[in-house]
């Protein structure tokens, strides 16, 4: 007789129910959450660039000089022109103060009343007009000392001292990026997007800022802290059919910079 069939295994499982998560890879580029460019707001010759290139620097960190001694100057000039300014308004406010007496005595006519009146407000604009002078001044030498505006890493200089700066177009002189959140952006196919937003819509759930990402870095690890949606694209690109989607990624130690893929 033929052997018997062995007895079949089973295996029994409990049944669960959970969300499965959505795998998806895209392909993009890391950039930071504040690119600022930095340049020459007034016209000198950039005297020093106190940073190291590439480094980390703090908001308020001096990054370059420019020569302020033609600026210093123009400042001088410009106070030495509100003191005589100050004076001649002084000067014709006191007329004007002295006849306004003798006009309601009839002492005076009121056409030598109306000239002092009309001097005096003239003197005043002069006046104002040469303290906006000094203010200006004071505003075009602060700009000969560039810091730092924001937390960040510092790009390589564009400029080198010796140079002249500023004239005709506000110089180039290099970028300070914010890279803790680090952002990075990826393009969506039309097709994968409107898969995703079906899904997220059934769940009654928004892909903004909910849903955890994962970071695959150009060397095959994972980036240590997960992040989020940050922002999709209004509009499908005509061009490549696809739909920009940005993530905002933790990165405390500066481990990503602006520019890297992944």
């Amino acid at each position: 007789a033929p052997p018997a069939a062995p007895t079949p295994e089973v295996y029994v499982a409990p049944v669960l129910v959970k969300d499965v998560p959505i795998f998806l890879e895209l392909v993009g580029q890391a950039k930071g959450s504040q690119d600022v460019q930095i340049r020459a707001r007034v016209e000198g010759f950039l005297e020093s660039a106190s940073f190291t290139e590439g480094a980390f620097v703090t908001l308020g960190t001096p990054l370059y000089r420019i020569d302020p001694r033609p600026l210093e100057t123009v400042l001088a000039q410009a106070r030495a022109n509100l003191a005589t300014q100050a004076a001649k308004l002084e000067q014709a406010s006191i007329a004007a103060n002295r006849l306004k007496p003798l006009a309601a005595q009839e002492a005076v006519s009121l056409q030598e009343l109306d000239n002092a009146l009309s001097n005096e407000s003239a003197a005043r604009a002069q006046r104002d007009a040469a303290q906006a002078a000094v203010d200006k001044a004071l505003l075009d030498l602060s700009y000969t000392k560039i810091t730092s505006p924001l937390d960040g890493v510092v790009g390589t200089t564009l400029v080198k001292p010796g140079n002249l700066v500023g004239r005709g177009e506000s110089t180039l002189l290099t970028t300070v990026s914010q890279v803790d959140p680090i952002l990075f952006r990826a393009g969506l196919s039309e097709a994968e997007y409107l898969r995703l937003a079906r899904q997220f819509a059934a769940k009654g759930a928004r892909p903004e800022g909910e849903t955890a990402v994962d970071l695959l870095l150009a060397d095959g690890t994972v980036h240590t802290h997960a992040g989020r949606i940050d922002g999709i694209e209004r509009a499908v690109d005509a061009a490549t059919g696809t739909l920009a989607v940005q993530f905002a990624f933790p990165n405390p130690d500066r481990l990503v910079r602006p520019g890297q893929f992944g």
